[in-house]
């Protein structure tokens, strides 16, 4: 009993300990605010008042707002940070995944102001939030003020619309769309903060939009006709056709849309003449690096038992105390193991080439998949795996193209 309390006391000691600290710590805060507020009042600050740079306090009415902002000079995307009043921005830290190298960015202001630009450029095509924390503060003052924000990326802002003609991209992937025009362009003035709906009838079934890529400057086409029916009704859709060289960013939209609009099940026709070729010669670097894989299995075999037969003819020799024929078969033994290991040097490099070329080739029917939603995409990756377990390389390409070989 004597030792639990003696724990009890302790515990009790280093609870006092931390509360005293902290009391301490808010004390010095207190007093802290006592003087910014005695400040404000002795220099009459009101909204928006310039008196801040002399007191080092800001208006209590301050707040910040974000906005992004994308310019094709720089080929990348623009937050912009704005104060309401003559504070000014010192730095910002801002935390996102997929989006920063290490997840996270702290840019200083030498030459603060109230609007500060962060040049932002994702690596790929996702949609995230990204939490900021501003540092504000008057222009003469040492105290920050932190400002926690959040703001949404949206998933395609690295895509600008154009209103010139654009070259004409040769792959497209096609499908209907059992949704108005209408909705639709609002869903793509969310995902690429345009404003491709205004002036856009709610009954029109016809929509053309045009952007370019700011990482590549590839243009990406959208296109939506009707589908002849005349009708409007609520579910009235049309031919929507996407037009791009990158199949990878074809399926991301692919999936945003059917994701955005509430769609389970999509069927569509890919042409992407580009993307086929490539695949073609990694089936060719497939088929090569099988052939050499059974070839150098083949030898392997063929020196496994050469092996054996050195092994015992040099045992042999040495029963019979045959000296020279020994150590000729240890020889040729020590050979034969230096040839072993370049083979299984080449053995080991053939197989991680083939990994390699069978991981695009998993790639390849991933992205194609992608272009499709609900059971046409399970069934499409069934249906290539089955092909090329069969070897069947005409019957897969039709798959991959228009979802089925028949």
């Amino acid at each position: 009993d004597g030792v639990s309390d003696l724990m009890d006391r302790d515990a009790d000691e280093e609870m006092l300990v931390e509360l005293n600290q902290r009391r301490q710590d808010m004390l010095i805060e207190l007093k802290s605010y006592e003087r910014n507020a005695a400040k404000v009042t002795a220099n009459g600050i009101g909204r928006g008042g310039a008196q801040t740079e002399v007191s080092g306090a800001i208006p209590r009415d301050t707040h910040v707002t974000s906005s992004l902002e994308m310019n094709p000079e720089i080929q990348s995307g623009e937050l912009v940070l704005s104060t309401n009043n003559d504070t000014v921005i010192k730095a910002a830290i801002m935390f996102a995944e997929a989006v920063f190298e290490e997840e996270s960015r702290f840019i200083f202001f030498p030459s603060p102001t109230s609007t500060a630009r962060v040049p932002i450029k994702p690596p790929r095509d996702v949609a995230s939030d990204v939490m900021i924390k501003v540092l504000v503060s008057s222009r003469t003052s040492a105290v920050y003020h932190v400002f926690e924000l959040d703001f949404k990326m949206p998933r395609f802002c690295m895509y600008i619309p154009v209103a010139e003609n654009v070259p004409e991209p040769m792959s497209s992937v096609t499908f209907r769309i059992p949704e108005r025009a209408s909705r639709v362009a609002a869903w793509i003035d969310q995902a690429f903060m345009t404003n491709c709906s205004e002036g856009l009838s709610i009954h029109s079934d016809e929509l053309v939009v045009s952007f370019v890529s700011l990482r590549d400057a590839r243009p990406l086409l959208i296109k939506m006709t009707g589908d002849g029916s005349g009708t409007h009704s609520a579910g009235a859709g049309g031919r929507m056709t996407i037009r791009t060289e990158n199949l990878e960013v074809a399926g991301d939209f692919v999936q945003e849309l059917c994701t955005g609009l509430g769609i389970t099940e999509l069927e569509s026709t890919a042409d992407f003449p580009y993307d086929m070729e490539t695949f073609r010669n990694v089936l060719v670097r497939v088929d090569e690096h099988n052939a050499v894989r059974l070839k150098l299995t083949a030898d392997v075999a063929d020196s496994s038992n050469a092996v054996k037969a050195f092994v015992i003819k040099a045992e042999d020799a040495r029963i019979l105390a045959d000296m020279n024929l020994m150590r000729r078969m240890y020889g040729e033994l020590f050979d034969l193991n230096r040839e072993l290991i370049m083979e299984h040097t080449k053995r080991a490099t053939n197989h991680s080439e083939l990994l390699l070329a069978l991981k695009e080739v998993n790639q390849m029917i991933q992205k194609a998949a992608r272009l499709r939603m609900g059971r046409a995409k399970t069934r499409i990756i069934a249906a290539c795996r089955k092909a090329i377990k069969q070897n069947n390389i005409q019957d897969l390409f039709k798959i991959l193209n228009f979802g089925s070989s028949t």
